[in-house]
């Protein structure tokens, strides 16, 4: 084996060992829609229209994540990974009322353009 093909081939596997192992599929499905749901809460906009459109994001997003994180945490309190991955997450984001959640977002409309 050349020396050039034989350190691409050692750097390559060095880099992955040394990467992270990926997070279990359902920890990043989380990890996606709750840094979905803290970005477009964190939308405001004097825009009604914009402002429409924010709230059917959020209402996409963030309704479930407070307890899917507590489950999460509670599932692999083990595991170091998962546990570092979901520890910035706020534990509760979501409004107590969840009747007066359902029914803001039931009011909320699909933005033109969105399927």
């Amino acid at each position: 084996m050349n020396r050039p093909l034989a350190a691409l081939l050692l750097s390559a596997s060095l880099a992955a060992w040394a990467a992270p192992a990926p997070l279990p599929k359902e920890v990043q499905t989380f990890v996606d829609l709750r840094d979905a749901c803290d970005h477009w809460r964190g939308q405001r906009s004097s825009d009604a229209e914009r402002q429409k459109d924010i709230d059917w994001s959020v209402c996409q997003s963030c309704p479930g994540t407070d307890a899917e994180l507590a489950r999460l945490k509670q599932k692999y309190k083990g595991n170091a990974r998962v546990t570092e991955a979901l520890a910035g997450y706020e534990a509760r984001v979501e409004p107590e009322d969840k009747a007066a959640q359902a029914k803001f977002c039931q009011a909320t409309r699909k933005p033109a353009g969105v399927r």
